[in-house]
């Protein structure tokens, strides 16, 4: 049984409170009546996430906001001195015990979590401390791929985010071209993969393959603005940055798509539309 995981298992038995589920080595656990569906018999698979409740296994069809391994943003629903509850998405919330809060967990707010099972009494659990920018191996990602972001804070080099729900990784200040908000969720990109392990992030395709993005985010402008655009490609990156949320790079390489296509005219202050 894997626990903290959402895995298929077998149905070995239904009575008036439930389905006791099993998995290939005969583990049991016990999925509530709330969860069942009358289309179901005996031994069929039905797919369930795996939890603890007063030391038994149970299951549930509902989708928890993360597994364990992963990282996610959870509300507090009680504080106590001993530790925090937090609505991870599931009937049972899930407790992060007072020593694994990098800062004391507040009621009604909101904090990233990292779920992993604890050691000594092998329990599903909760922590918002974690390592910044670990070093990763065999990592399942290829340079340029689309990832989603979990933005962590703000630092020296420039955002810590977490990578679908997995992995660590930073935008640098330089690829950061519009207003990021801790514990937003973002789309970016696999910038580099570096020797150390260590990934870093752009928020924008790199390459010509993606310049009709950057094409249409400019039309989109200058439409918003009847046809004109006070950008050239002689605006500082800062200019361009708080007009398109674009690297001058990227603006450079579009403009130039649209002036070759005969879209728009390229002033010395200004972009116009043809």
């Amino acid at each position: 049984m894997q626990l903290g995981k959402t895995q298929t298992l077998k149905i070995s038995e239904k009575n008036h409170s439930g389905w006791i589920l099993v998995d290939e080595s005969g583990e049991k656990a016990f999925l509530p009546k709330v969860f069942t569906s009358d289309d179901k018999e005996i031994d069929d698979d039905v797919e369930v996430f795996v939890y603890q409740d007063d030391g038994k296994l149970k299951a549930t069809t509902e989708i928890p906001l993360a597994e364990v391994g992963e990282y996610a943003v959870m509300g507090c629903v009680q504080s106590l001195p001993s530790g925090a509850f937090m609505d991870w998405g599931i009937i049972k919330d899930l407790f992060i015990p007072y020593k694994q809060q990098k800062s004391k967990i507040l009621e009604g707010k909101r904090y990233l979590v990292y779920l992993y099972v604890e050691e000594t009494l092998g329990l599903i659990t909760g922590t918002t401390k974690f390592k910044r920018n670990p070093q990763y191996q065999d990592l399942p990602f290829e340079k340029g791929e689309k990832v989603d972001l979990i933005i962590m804070n703000e630092s020296e080099l420039g955002w810590n985010v977490i990578i679908n729900k997995k992995y660590i990784g930073l935008i640098y200040t330089s690829d950061v071209f519009k207003k990021l908000y801790p514990l937003s969720e973002e789309g970016g990109y696999i910038k580099a993969i570096r020797e150390d392990g260590k990934i870093d992030i752009s928020l924008q395709p790199e390459g010509f393959e993606n310049v009709d993005e950057f094409k249409q985010k400019i039309l989109d402008k200058l439409e918003e603005n009847y046809g004109l655009l006070f950008l050239s490609d002689k605006s500082t990156p800062e200019e361009i940055k708080d007009e398109l949320q674009m690297s001058k790079k990227n603006f450079k390489k579009a403009l130039g798509g649209l002036y070759k296509d005969k879209i728009v005219e390229i002033m010395d202050d200004k972009i116009k539309l043809v």
